[in-house]
């Protein structure tokens, strides 16, 4: 995975408390070391830009590569790409070829009926074809290419 942050970095600026998951930060913590708001990341999660892990009180955190999409996405923003824009090119990932679903099942595929989000986006009709967590799923971990897709088309980014 492409880093702005070495992961040895992220762990400097990072305070981890004993109370929270294994490796994980709380929300405001991200924030700060990002320079963005709180706000901000939950706009990122309501728009189906990634999935916060939450506990069973609903507190959010944040593992290191959680941290290091936001910094792909500031960078996606930053050269000028919407919002919408970054959700369209999410929904471009083939979930069903990585999966590797049935034919049969791609006929009731929300994925494939709505092709405005991605497949994690999509809470009300999930992916029948495992119990698989989404943040788990390989297809979730292929985001990172949509912030290599210049690279591969040449388009160059705003500094």
């Amino acid at each position: 995975m492409p880093g702005f942050f070495g992961e040895d970095c992220l762990d400097a600026m990072l305070n981890v408390d004993s109370a929270t998951p294994s490796g994980m930060v709380k929300i405001g913590e991200v924030a700060k070391v990002l320079g963005i708001s709180i706000r901000t990341i939950h706009m990122y999660e309501r728009e189906g830009l990634f999935i916060a892990y939450k506990n069973r009180s609903g507190t959010r955190y944040f593992s290191q590569q959680d941290i290091q999409w936001f910094v792909e996405l500031r960078k996606l923003i930053k050269s000028s790409i919407s919002i919408a824009g970054i959700r369209a090119l999410l929904s471009l990932i083939p979930c069903w070829e990585v999966r590797q679903c049935h034919f049969l099942s791609r006929n009731n595929c929300p994925v494939i009926a709505d092709q405005n989000s991605p497949c994690w986006a999509n809470t009300e009709k999930m992916c029948q074809e495992s119990g698989q967590e989404c943040r788990e799923c390989a297809v979730y971990g292929l985001r990172f290419n949509v912030s290599r897709l210049k690279d591969v088309v040449d388009i160059k980014i705003k500094n």
